[in-house]
């Protein structure tokens, strides 16, 4: 750890190269949260508070391949600045909602996300040369709309998103496509269930393994018990082939339960470290399987009562 190597040798580094790529740039500190940002030409402000964590941990050896990575992605920030967060008509056609996995109170960057359970946080994206760009604190100041209005905004254009494929699998239906702001359609659940037509009078079981699917069924409450068992079962394929696919990939591997009165809670403890294998090994023996569901299962008290669960 050298936070005054970072400072002093690599941080003049980085401003040199961008000075290079026909910039202007000034260093700034936000002494409330603790971050550091760019100026770049005066009017783009650009978190580099994830870069500059990297640098203090990372030997200085490697500093410089670190930078390199950054420089593309600050000069890509400031030509969103300066040609799409002062533009009101170009906001409210490229923002989205997007679902991350991060909790809003350990997050400097994101202290704007709206926190939904188990870690997961509904966040502001542009959709930006075909590709998301999740927006944080430094670049929402920037922005000519209220952080209401983009959240507006972003969540009908999310709703409005097409869908590439729906399928069965197994008790679930699967709503999916390639875009990454799909499972952000569940922030919206009655725009959700009223375009596909989902009846579910007792509330709706989700799943959203990746930012590309989400898996969804209704309650059942004659059958409550089994269901959720069979529930559980299935749920760990979705992780571990998203898994496989990227390890960053994986979104939650918990089930959610969105209830009749519009509130959403987790029925699972996904993290529980006991059940890694549960969720990265599709082979293990059905008596193993029997006990992780049991171990991964854990409705809250109310919905115990909800459901007259024992």
């Amino acid at each position: 750890m050298d936070p005054e190597y970072a400072l002093n040798k690599s941080l003049p580094y980085l401003t040199s190269r961008l000075e290079d790529a026909g910039f202007t740039v000034q260093v700034g500190f936000n002494q409330t949260k603790g971050t550091i940002f760019l100026l770049l030409n005066d009017s783009v402000k650009c978190s580099i508070h994830e870069l500059m964590n990297k640098l203090i941990y990372a030997e200085p050896d490697v500093h410089r391949i670190l930078i390199e990575l950054w420089v593309p992605l600050l000069i890509k920030q400031a030509r969103i600045g300066e040609t799409i967060l002062n533009n009101p008509d170009e906001l409210r056609r490229r923002i989205r909602t997007e679902f991350g996995a991060l909790d809003v109170a350990t997050t400097p960057l994101h202290s704007y996300a709206r926190q939904y359970p188990s870690g997961i946080a509904l966040v502001l994206s542009l959709d930006y040369e075909n590709s998301p760009f999740r927006l944080d604190d430094v670049q929402l100041d920037q922005c000519s709309l209220s952080v209401d209005e983009l959240f507006y905004y972003a969540q009908k254009n999310t709703d409005d998103l097409p869908i590439e494929r729906i399928q069965q699998f197994g008790p679930f239906t699967c709503i999916s496509a390639q875009s990454t702001f799909v499972t952000a359609k569940a922030a919206n659940m009655p725009e959700l269930m009223s375009r596909f037509l989902i009846h579910a009078p007792h509330g709706l079981f989700f799943m959203v393994p990746a930012n590309h699917m989400l898996y969804y069924v209704p309650a059942d409450p004659a059958n409550i018990s089994e269901q959720l068992r069979e529930l559980a079962k299935i749920s760990r394929l979705p992780v571990i082939s998203a898994g496989k696919q990227d390890p960053d990939a994986v979104l939650s591997r918990d089930i959610f339960y969105y209830s009749p009165e519009g509130t959403y809670e987790t029925i699972t403890q996904g993290d529980n470290p006991a059940l890694e294998e549960f969720f990265t090994n599709p082979y293990i023996d059905a008596e193993t399987v029997r006990t992780c569901v049991e171990q991964y299962l854990s409705p809250s008290p109310a919905f115990r009562a909800r459901f007259a669960l024992p």
